[in-house]
Parts: structure tokens; C-alpha cells; sequence
């Protein structure tokens, strides 16, 4: 997620219609922050700061400290810079640096998107875009148009602050820390009350954009010591619709004639004295045959050594990727010429080029093949197929379900029903061999027999830490019911409350349609 420097005016349709903001309540709220708006000298609606575009820059601390389990999972966080424009509460953020491709975020209005270094866009939904929407808000200086009370005082990074809570109607509740005496903001916590799930962005210092207009200039996420600061700041320039719309997919396809090939479904023992089971198809990329894990839940496409080395991908840039375990692995940024899967090739691609890897596979195919086809995977031919979106319409037939999606993570999100917690988007893994794996915070709240303990394993190594796994009756995703499921709970910070995964236990009795072109995975019951 992309990470935005707090300043902005005017409004949004989505703002006015959407939020119902009302006026803060609390006197000594408002004087709060008509200490803070006198600090900054100006306030969203003013008319002062209608327009703008910012670079900043991520300085690293020297020398680099070690980052703890928490800043390595810090959803915040970023590991460049970036370019913001912005027009009143619209925005685009792009990530862009010399050895790097590009990503970027935004805010259209009405809702809030984000695109990955292919280009391929997904709207955010859920808890991101809750998070996303206070940030716009207290990015906008508008901290006065929403709801808000005082909080007792508290010491914030050893000084002692003044405390306004916001809560936005469809945002997260925020704490804002306020030099009690200046005004200045220090810092603000993003879902306050959530211990196990908030966020922290901390205020290094201010800086003026005209005489008496402040912005904050630098600022710092999470216990991060790395400080983002702006180098350039230009108020009230120019911003069309174009620049503000998100960027088109830099990669595409040929499609050929449908033309299937064949799939291997590969078992594996697991803990329990159960056999787990996974999806491996051949690819070939830039001419090199290369073998493949077909992993639904992977945000993006992985290549390995020595296959990278011998297709000779190009580096483009420093990356990281994380997986079960919440552990960020180091890794390059590689192009692709071609990859090629039967008779269609998607071009100029950027994987993600990796020395750690499986046994047996020579990388992972995920999001960014799965994002601009329509995939078919049939489970008793053993077979998958690839169709061009513009002209093949899956079907439904009878035994089958089509699921709208929730790609915010660039995964097929789909509800799931655990006892009487709905869980709004857990996500559909071919690439998970057994498991259903809940979000840790559901695991207070769920009343079963015991099973043991797991240790996962995935892209970024095996756990060293236990993950408690139950038995549960039944879950229930959409119309079909999936009793006695083994459930483990994930650590701690790796999905939202909302998430988790459901893997190929659950789906070995489906063949499965990737429709992501049109929002949908269509599960067919195949009887196995």
C-alpha cells in the first residue's frame, strides 16, 4: 500500500454523499483543533492548497538497523519513494524509482483502487479502503469534518501530547497526537483500540509550502527508523483527469487457439496423516520450459533460480515478497520478454525473481496471469485452458457456483461462514496443499476440539512458531458446506480480521474458472 503525505483540500462527491460527516462534538475537541489548524494555517475547504504534486524521497537510517518482525510486516510501509498529485480529496500516488517499476493508489471519488507493478488494478474493499478513507481525510486537513471527541492525555514517543479521536462513519477511528502547546500534529494512530491490527505514522517535522502554510515535510511508519521526506512540493498546480486515473497494464496478451495443456496434481504428506495436494503446469518463459506451481493466492509471479538465470531475465529492481508466515524475504524485480502457456503468450511481464524456492517447481504462477484471462482448471482431466476474455464467456452450469470476488489483495477474496463469524473476503488457494487457514483474532473467539499444532510452510520459509489448528462442524462458502475442516490460525498480522484462506482440500472437489476480467471464480462440483 502506498504511503501519502498528509495535505489536501476542497471535497469529494464521495466525501459529501458518502461519509456524512458531522461537526466534532467535543469543546475542548474543536479547541484542539483550532490550535492545530492556526499550527498548519490553513484547513481543507479554505481554498488555500486546491492542487498538488510531491515527491518524496525514503532516506535510509545510517547506520541501518536490523528491522524487528513488526516493521518487516508493517503494512505501511514502502520501500522507495513515490509521487503524489492530488486535486481536492482525488489523488494518485505512483511509486516510481530508477531501478524499479511502477505502482500506484488512488482515490477516483468513489472508491479507492490500487495497481501493481504490472499495471493490473483492483478496487479496494474492506478494512483498506476504511483505512485509506481516514487517511485521505486527515491527509486533506479536514480533521474538523468529522466526527471527534477529546482523549485523556498520553505520552507519545516519551512527550507528552493531546489526544482527538475521529471516527469517520465509513472509515477506521484514528488518535491524534497534538503538541498541546504549538498545535503541531505528532504523529496519529490508525484503528486505535485494535491491538493486534493498528498502525502508527509518526511526524518528524513541518515544513512551508507558501508564508504561515505548513505541510509535514517528513515522517516515519510504524517503529521504523527509515524517514520519508519531501523533496519537492508544488501547490496549486495543474492536475487533469488523466493524471489522475490509474495507470493502463503494461503487460498483455496473445491469445492463440484454446489449446489445453496438462496438469499434474501432486501429492504431498501432511501433518495429521493427511495428503495434501497441489496444481503444477509447464510455462515456458523467454523460450525455457520451466515447471510451475499454479497458486491462486500468490499476489504476482515468481521465478526461481536457475530458471531465471537460464532465460536470462533481466533485473529491474530491489523487491520483497512475504507469505503465510508474514516473514518479508528479499528479492529482484525481473521483466519477462514472454511466458508463454499453450498456445497464448503474456509479454513484457515483471516478475518477481527469487533464490529461495521449492523442490520441483521452477517458480509460481498467481495474480498477474490469472488477472487479464479466463483460466480453466479441470481437476479430473487433468487439464488447464487458457481463453481470450473478450470473446469466451464462461458458463455455470447446474452443479456449479459463480463467486463475485474481492480482488484488494490481488487474490480471489470470497464470504465464508465460520459458526455465527462471517468472514467478507477469505481468499480461494490453490496454492495452500491442506489447510484452511483463519485470521488470528478469530482463534479467541471459536470454541472447537483441539487438533494439534501446525508449523506452515510457503514462499517465505516455515514457521518457527506453532499455529493452533481445531475441528470445526462446518463452514460454509457460499452455498457449499465443508464439514470437519481442519483450521489453523495464522499468525498474528497476516490477514485482516476479515481474511484467510481456503485451500485445496476445499477445492479438490471443484474444477475452477479464474474469471477475473469479469469479478468472478466459478466452482464446478467434479465429484471427487
Amino acid at each position: 500500500m502506498m504511503h501519502r503525505v498528509l495535505f489536501a483540500a476542497g471535497v469529494a462527491a464521495f466525501v459529501v454523499t458518502g461519509l456524512a460527516f458531522k461537526p466534532a462534538a467535543a469543546e475542548d475537541a474543536a479547541a484542539l483543533l483550532a490550535r492545530h489548524k492556526a499550527y498548519v494555517g490553513w484547513a481543507y475547504g479554505d481554498g488555500t492548497l486546491k492542487s498538488a504534486r510531491v515527491t518524496v524521497v525514503a532516506e535510509s537510517p545510517s547506520p541501518a538497523p536490523s528491522p524487528s518482525p513488526a516493521a518487516q510486516r508493517d503494512p505501511l510501509a514502502e520501500p522507495d519513494g513515490h509521487v503524489e498529485v492530488r486535486r481536492e480529496f482525488l489523488y494518485r500516488d505512483t511509486f516510481s524509482a530508477s531501478d524499479h517499476g511502477s505502482e500506484a493508489s488512488g482515490f477516483t471519488g468513489s472508491v479507492f483502487w490500487e495497481s501493481d507493478v504490472n499495471g493490473y488494478t483492483v478496487t479496494q474493499h474492506g478494512r483498506v479502503a476504511r483505512i485509506a478513507l481516514t487517511r485521505d481525510l486527515i491527509d486533506a486537513e479536514a480533521l474538523s469534518e468529522a466526527p471527534s471527541e477529546s482523549r485523556p492525555n498520553v505520552a507519545f514517543d516519551g512527550n507528552p501530547v493531546a489526544v482527538v479521536r475521529i471516527a469517520p462513519k465509513n472509515g477506521v477511528p484514528a488518535d491524534l497526537y497534538f503538541n498541546a502547546v504549538s498545535g503541531a500534529l505528532a504523529g496519529y494512530r490508525l484503528d486505535p483500540d485494535n491491538s493486534d491490527d493498528r498502525s502508527t505514522i509518526r511526524v518528524v517535522e513541518y515544513a512551508e509550502f507558501a508564508p504561515g502554510k505548513r505541510y509535514v515535510s517528513a515522517y516515519r511508519f510504524g517503529r521504523s527508523h527509515r524517514t520519508y521526506r519531501v523533496t519537492r512540493f508544488e501547490a496549486n498546480v495543474p492536475v487533469s483527469d488523466a493524471d489522475l486515473h490509474p495507470p493502463a497494464p503494461t503487460s498483455a496478451w496473445t491469445f492463440g487457439e484454446p489449446s489445453t495443456v496438462p496438469v499434474s496434481v501432486v501429492l504431498h504428506t501432511q501433518q495429521y496423516s493427511s495428503i495434501g495436494r497441489s496444481v503444477h503446469v509447464d510455462a515456458t518463459v523467454n523460450g525455457h520450459v520451466g515447471h510451475f506451481l499454479f497458486d491462486s493466492g500468490a499476489g504476482g509471479v515468481l521465478v526461481f533460480e536457475p530458471l531465471a538465470k537460464a532465460a536470462g531475465l533481466v533485473d529491474v529492481g530491489h523487491s520483497a515478497y512475504s507469505g503465510v508466515n508474514g516473514v518479508r524475504i528479499a528479492a529482484t524485480d525481473a521483466r519477462v520478454d514472454s511466458l508463454s502457456i499453450g498456445g497464448n503468450t503474456l509479454h513484457n511481464l515483471i516478475v518477481t525473481r527469487s533464490e529461495y524456492g521449492f523442490s520441483g517447481v521452477d517458480g509460481i504462477i498467481g495474480y498477474d496471469v490469472l488477472a487479464g484471462a479466463v483460466v480453466d482448471v479441470d481437476l479430473v482431466a487433468k487439464t488447464l485452458t487458457i481463453h481470450d476474455p473478450a470473446t469466451f464467456e464462461a458458463p455455470t452450469p447446474r452443479a456449479a457456483f459463480a463467486f463475485p470476488i474481492d480482488n484488494t489483495a490481488f487474490h480471489a477474496g470470497v464470504p465464508l461462514k465460520v459458526n455465527d463469524q462471517i468472514l467478507r473476503s477469505v481468499w480461494l488457494d490453490t496454492g495452500d496443499d491442506f489447510f484452511v487457514i483463519l485470521p488470528h483474532l478469530l482463534e479467541r473467539k471459536t470454541i472447537s476440539l483441539d487438533a494439534g499444532f501446525a508449523y506452515f510452510g510457503g514462499v517465505d520459509g516455515g514457521s518457527n512458531e506453532p499455529a493452533r489448528c481445531v475441528r470445526l462442524n462446518e463452514i460454509r462458502v457460499g452455498p457449499f458446506r465443508y464439514q470437519n475442516a481442519l483450521s489453523c490460525f495464522a499468525p498474528t498480522d497476516v490477514f485482516d480480521p476479515d481474511g484467510g484462506l481456503v485451500g485445496f482440500d476445499f477445492l479438490r472437489h471443484f474444477n475452477w474458472t479464474f474469471d477475473y476480467p469479469h469479478g468472478r471464480v466459478i466452482l464446478t462440483q467434479n465429484g471427487l
